[in-house]
């Protein structure tokens, strides 16, 4: 990792990129197995075992691959967090030009737009862009298009992804976490 990052992270993000490359590779597991059925009957034992061979390296290295960096970026999100701070909810956004024109639930965003009990944070992947806390934020929709204001200047534009609910759902939760935000 990078300088500036004690064993203690570097040891967590490790983990935690173990754990999503077990998890890509658990996804190739069901179709090889049914591979195996469909070849084994055809072509005899060995024919079976080698096709699954193939596909396991074949597909199943993209998806450890992938897995593995998904757990790297979860984990230096994680690591991101103050002490005592603590993520409330994720939305994917998107920038306005960069919407998804149909299904933005498998349509892939680096971005990210992190509620914590604290304040909001704007994710570039890996790369945390900015960070505002509770106090002077205001989230305000115009269309479809969320705004975020940080002392009465505007600090970005985003289109949010929300799976079950309404834009209604982020400017309340907002409302909510100013009023409830520790006094000084």
């Amino acid at each position: 990792m990078a300088g500036g990052v004690d064993a203690d992270t570097a040891l967590r993000v490790r983990r935690q990129r173990w754990v999503y490359a077990a998890l890509g590779l658990a996804a190739v597991v069901p179709p090889a197995l049914e591979l195996y059925e469909d070849v084994s009957g055809l072509f005899g034992l060995w024919w079976a075992l080698g096709s699954v061979v193939v596909f396991s390296i074949v597909f199943g290295a993209r998806q450890v691959r992938e897995g593995a960096e998904a757990g790297r970026v979860v984990a230096v999100r994680d690591e991101g967090l103050a002490a005592g701070e603590y993520t409330l909810t994720d939305y994917k956004v998107f920038l306005p030009f960069d919407r998804p024109k149909s299904s933005p639930e498998r349509a892939e965003s680096p971005l990210l737009l992190r509620f914590t009990n604290r304040g909001v944070q704007h994710w570039d992947g890996d790369t945390l862009r900015w960070s505002h806390p509770w106090a002077g934020l205001r989230l305000a929709f115009e269309d479809e298009v969320l705004l975020v204001h940080h002392e009465e200047r505007l600090v970005a534009r985003f289109w949010a992804f929300i799976p079950s609910g309404t834009p209604d759902e982020i400017l309340l939760a907002a409302d909510r976490l100013q009023r409830a935000r520790p006094r000084r």
